[in-house]
C-alpha cells in the first residue's frame, strides 16, 4: 500500500525540478525500503511488509524510472543498520548535489508502528528522526511514507494503536524543493492488508493502476490524479466488507502550478497486456518466474484497458461462477500481448496451474506448489565420473576418473505437475596408465592410453521448491535415472603392443539422480548435481561396479 505511494510521490518530484528551468539539471532518483516483520514482544509477526516493499521496488523501476542498484533495502534489521542505510542514501545525495544534479528520494516503511514510533523487532526508531533526517538531506525533494501494521486471520488491521496518521504536508513548494508525508488512510481507520492478494489493499490497487489500468485517457500515462482516484476506488470496494470496515485513502498536497504530474509511462513498457473492449470480468495476472501475484482488473465491457510487465512469463487467468479461464503468456521480447477469452484453457479450480494465485492454488501432498503448465529448460553442465568397485579389480586403471562436459534439457511438468523430464548427453576425457597383467607369458604390462567417455541418459524428477535464498527460489530434486555410458580406450606411445589401437566398452546402467537448484534470476539458475549408477562388467566373471558423478550446472528457463 505505502510501497506504491513511493512511486507516486518519487516520480512527482522527478517532474517538478524539471519545470524550474529551461535548461534542467540532470535528475536522479533514489528509494530506501525498510520492511520489519517483528514489532517486538506481544506483536504478531507479519507476513507480507517485505513483499509490499519488493512490489514497490518492481513498479519503480518496471515503470517509474529508477534503476534497480538506486533502491537501497533493509528487511528486518535493527536501528543501526536502518541508520547507515540513511547514512549511505545521504552519502549518494551529496555526490550528485557535487555533480549538479538534481535529486528526489524516497524513504519508505512497512511495518508496526505505534505512538509516533517504528517498530523494529524489540527496537523502536522515532518518527521524529526520521522527519529530520528528511529535513536535513540535501535532496531537492524528500517523500515519506510509513505503512504500519497490525494483525489478524485472513485480514490484518495494519497499525494496531488508532492514532492519527501522518498528514500530507508540502513544506516548500514542489517547484524547488520539498518534503511530502503520505498517509494510507484516514485519521479514524486502520489500513489493511489482505492473505488472498498477499499484501495491502491499497499497494495491490495502486500498483495494478499504475501499470496501466488506471489510465482514463488512455495516453500511455498514468498521471497522479488518475492514479489516486483509481486507488481510491477500489480500496474502498475490497475494504467495505472486511472486520476492519472501509478504508478511505487520503492525500492533500499542493503541486504549487507543476500541474498534474505523470507518476508511470505504461505504454513504453516492454511488454504491454491489452484487454480489448469487448471483455468483461475479473483477471488476474501472476507472475510464474517469482510465483507472485501482480495485478487485478474489474474489467467493464466497452473500455479497453492495458497493464505493462516486465519481460517474463505469466498467467492470466479470469474467475467464473464456476471455473478458471486460463492462458499463459511468455513474454520473452518487446511487443504486445492481446487477451482473448476464446483462447483460454478452462480449467477447475482445484487444477489452477499458476502460482501466486489470489483464489488460492492447488497443492500436492507434500504442501509444495505443483500447478504449473509445460516448460523448458536448457543447461550446460560440467562434472567429474569416479567408478568405483569394491573388489580392486578397477586398480588397473580400467575405468579412472574422467572430467567433462555436458548438455541437459528438462520438460517441466510434462509427465504431471511438479514432476519434469530430463534428458542429458555428456562427454568426457583423460590421460591414464592401463596396467595389463599378461601372466608368465607376457608378464605386466604398463601401457598409456587416453580414455574418452560418451553418457546419454534419461530421467524423471520431483523437483519441489523448499525455501527462498537471496531472493530467488530454492528446489531440491531426486528420482530415477538410466544411462547408457561408452569408454573407449585409445593405446598411445611405443609401448604399445603391435596392432592394439583402442578397446571399448558399453553398458546400460540404472541409478539414482538428486539435484539442488537455485533461481536467481527471471530465465537462469544453477543446479548442484549427483547421480549414481550400478555398472555390470562382464570379461573372466561378472563384476558389480558403481559409478558416481558429480556437476555444476548452468541453466536457461523459458
Amino acid at each position: 500500500m505505502s510501497r506504491v505511494m513511493l512511486v507516486l510521490c518519487c516520480l512527482i518530484g522527478a517532474f517538478a525540478p524539471v519545470a524550474a528551468s529551461a535548461a534542467p539539471a540532470p535528475l536522479q532518483r533514489f528509494a530506501v525500503l525498510i520492511a520489519a516483520h517483528d514489532g517486538g514482544e506481544g506483536l504478531p509477526k507479519l507476513r507480507y511488509a517485505a513483499r509490499d516493499a519488493q512490489r514497490l521496488n518492481d513498479v519503480l523501476v518496471d515503470v517509474g524510472g529508477f534503476a534497480r542498484s538506486d533502491i537501497l533495502t533493509v528487511v528486518d534489521g535493527s536501528i543501526a543498520d536502518v541508520r547507515r542505510l540513511l547514512d549511505e542514501l545521504e552519502h549518494r545525495i551529496a555526490g550528485r548535489k557535487a555533480r549538479g544534479d538534481d535529486v528526489v528520494v524516497v524513504v519508505y516503511y512497512s511495518g508496526h508502528a505505534s505512538n509516533g514510533r517504528l517498530h523494529l523487532g524489540d527496537e523502536r526508531f522515532e518518527m521524529r528522526e526520521l522527519r529530520e533526517r528528511l529535513s536535513a538531506s540535501s535532496a531537492d525533494v524528500r517523500l515519506a511514507f510509513v505503512d504500519s501494521c497490525g494483525a489478524g486471520a485472513i485480514t490484518r488491521e495494519k497499525g494496531a494503536v488508532l492514532a492519527a496518521p501522518f498528514v500530507v504536508k508540502v513544506e516548500q513548494p514542489l517547484g524547488s524543493t520539498g518534503q511530502v508525508i503520505i498517509a494510507s488512510s484516514s485519521a479514524d481507520e486502520v489500513s489493511q492488508e489482505s492473505d488472498d492478494i498477499q499484501g495491502s489493499f491499497f499497494t495491490h490497487h495502486l500498483t495494478t493502476g499504475l501499470r496501466g489500468d488506471a489510465d482514463r485517457d488512455h495516453d500511455g500515462a498514468v498521471t497522479l490524479d488518475e492514479a489516486y482516484t483509481y486507488a481510491y476506488g477500489r480500496t474502498v470496494a475490497a475494504t467495505a466488507a472486511t472486520r476492519a470496515g472501509a478504508q478511505h485513502p487520503t492525500y492533500a498536497f499542493n503541486l504549487q502550478g507543476a500541474g498534474d504530474v505523470v507518476l508511470t509511462r505504461p505504454g513504453g513498457a516492454d511488454v504491454v497486456v491489452e484487454f480489448p473492449r469487448d471483455l468483461e470480468g475479473r483477471y488476474f495476472v501472476v507472475d510464474l518466474d517469482r510465483h507472485l501475484f501482480v495485478a487485478e482488473l474489474d474489467k467493464l465491457k466497452g473500455g479497453a484497458s492495458e497493464i505493462a510487465l516486465p519481460r517474463g512469463q505469466y498467467a492470466i487467468k479470469k474467475r467464473l461462477d464456476s471455473h478458471l479461464l486460463i492462458t499463459r503468456v511468455h513474454a520473452r521480447e518487446k511487443g504486445r500481448i492481446v487477451v482473448d477469452d476464446d483462447t483460454m484453457q478452462s480449467v477447475a479450480f482445484t487444477d489452477d496451474w499458476a502460482k501466486g494465485s489470489p483464489l488460492g492454488a492447488s497443492f500436492n501432498g507434500a504442501g509444495n506448489a505443483a500447478d504449473e503448465a509445460v516448460s523448458f529448460s536448457f543447461a550446460l553442465a560440467g562434472g567429474v565420473l569416479t567408478t568405483i568397485d569394491p573388489t580392486g579389480f578397477n586398480d588397473g586403471g580400467l575405468f579412472p576418473s574422467t572430467a567433462g562436459v555436458g548438455l541437459q534439457a528438462r520438460f517441466n511438468n510434462l509427465v504431471r505437475p511438479g514432476v519434469a523430464l530430463d534428458v542429458d548427453v555428456g562427454f568426457g576425457g583423460t590421460r591414464s596408465v592401463r596396467i595389463i597383467d599378461g601372466g608368465v607369458l607376457f608378464g605386466v604390462s604398463k601401457l598409456e592410453v587416453e580414455v574418452s567417455t560418451l553418457q546419454a541418459g534419461v530421467a524423471a524428477l520431483w523437483l519441489p521448491k523448499v525455501t527462498s535464498l537471496l531472493g530467488g527460489d530454492v528446489v531440491v530434486g531426486v528420482g530415477p535415472h538410466l544411462a547408457g555410458v561408452l569408454f573407449v580406450h585409445t593405446f598411445v606411445g611405443d609401448a604399445r603392443p603391435a596392432g592394439l589401437t583402442s578397446q571399448s566398452y558399453f553398458s546400460f546402467n540404472p541409478g539414482i539422480v538428486g539435484v539442488a537448484g537455485w533461481q536467481f534470476s527471471r530465465w537462469l539458475h544453477l543446479e548442484l548435481g549427483a547421480r549414481g549408477h550400478y555398472m555390470p562388467y562382464t570379461i573372466d566373471a561378472v563384476r558389480h561396479l558403481l559409478t558416481i558423478e558429480g556437476s555444476l550446472s548452468l541453466w536457461v528457463d523459458l
